[in-house]
């Protein structure tokens, strides 16, 4: 007898883990199997429109920096497209998360989606919110930094006792997904005030203030180039040479030598970039991690591009730290993606994993400078 599905509960494909083909083995040249080849030019074409997406997220940033900077005009619809598009980013790996952990009912879906946007929404500290509707509401004027963690906190509440109520849910799936929440909304705040984060001057003979972009929205271009070439050489690199697993219990394809080719080719190109950043006299203004970068080369430019190349270095290993992390997740319920949003990568947060928790770092970086 058929058992009828919870009318309460979303559609979502999960697909159970299951044991690779015996010709699809870690060792092997896999590229010559037509699977491999098939699946090879799905994840090329999925991958051509996630960059299609990201140029949009990133257009807007520059566009709001950019008109903030060199002209008079109003640049407001450039940044709240961008806050919005960031908010629909985070519903969608909200509803993939509170899925996989087992808040599956629509009204749990709502609740803690309007949780995660206001925990989102709120400044932590309005000097890295020096744009949008933070400025024009002055929100510093009636909201205070005490509320966040308390905003947090009773989310975090929630989410247990939801965990407590619901028999399909238990503790440790909620402290999870909690984890994972906060983990992916950190993440797109660094997006956001990374993209659109302004500096205000004054000119002290004329009075005029002058923006100018603070973290600037190539920082974004920098990190997502490094975890792209980084996903993808690890994926060619293993296919290719692949021989010694890296992580079997959490991601068993996974390969130390296809990890540090895509590494090693994720670090090289993003210390290329940076440095032509840097050195190109038409490009400083927008090279990654303007201010705080800038403010150390006056110290010390040699100490600036000793920083830049550990910071290449170290964000791919922090995009597969990240990337492990989230299949662990999965691992735990069982699943192989998060959903079939995309073609031959699964759901938002099997393509997004690396970038989501790198951007956490990010804004640890980013909060400790500020």
């Amino acid at each position: 007898m058929k058992n009828n599905k919870d009318k309460n509960e979303f559609e979502m494909s999960e697909t159970v883990e299951v044991t690779p083909d015996i010709n699809d083995e870690i060792g092997k040249n896999r590229f010559k199997l037509p699977s491999a080849k098939r699946n090879f030019k799905i994840r090329v074409l999925s991958t051509i429109v996630l960059l299609a997406l990201l140029l949009g997220f990133v257009v807007s940033g520059a566009i709001y920096t950019s008109l903030k900077s060199y002209t008079d005009l109003n640049a407001e619809a450039a940044s709240y497209t961008s806050i919005i598009l960031t908010v629909g980013l985070l519903w969608i790996c909200m509803f993939e998360m509170n899925k996989t952990m087992g808040f599956k009912k629509w009204y749990y879906q709502l609740l803690m989606n309007i949780f995660a946007s206001a925990i989102f929404i709120f400044p932590l500290t309005f000097q890295m919110y020096n744009f949008s509707f933070y400025r024009s509401m002055s929100l510093d004027k009636w909201l205070q930094a005490w509320q966040f963690p308390l905003l947090v906190t009773i989310y975090l509440i929630v989410t247990i006792i939801v965990g407590f109520a619901d028999k399909k849910i238990d503790v440790k799936n909620s402290l999870i997904n909690f984890v994972m929440t906060m983990i992916i909304i950190m993440g797109l705040k660094a997006f956001s005030i990374s993209s659109l984060g302004l500096v205000e001057t004054i000119n002290p003979e004329t009075n005029e203030i002058k923006f100018s972009a603070r973290f600037s929205f190539v920082t974004i271009i920098w990190i997502w180039m490094m975890i792209i070439l980084s996903d993808s050489f690890q994926y060619i690199g293993g296919m290719r040479f692949g021989k010694t697993k890296l992580s079997p219990n959490i991601s068993p394809k996974k390969t130390w030598e296809g990890a540090l080719i895509g590494l090693g080719v994720a670090a090289g190109s993003g210390i290329i970039f940076a440095m032509i950043f840097k050195f190109a006299p038409p490009l400083q203004n927008f090279q990654p991690l303007r201010e705080p970068m800038q403010s150390l080369g006056g110290q010390s430019i040699a100490l600036e591009i000793i920083v830049y190349i550990l910071l290449a270095i170290v964000f791919p290993i922090i995009g597969l730290f990240g990337d492990l992390l989230f299949s662990w997740v999965k691992r735990q319920v069982n699943i192989k993606d998060y959903s079939n949003l995309i073609p031959g990568h699964g759901g938002a947060l099997d393509r997004m994993d690396s970038i989501l928790f790198s951007l956490f770092i990010l804004f640890i970086f980013i909060s400790s400078v500020a």
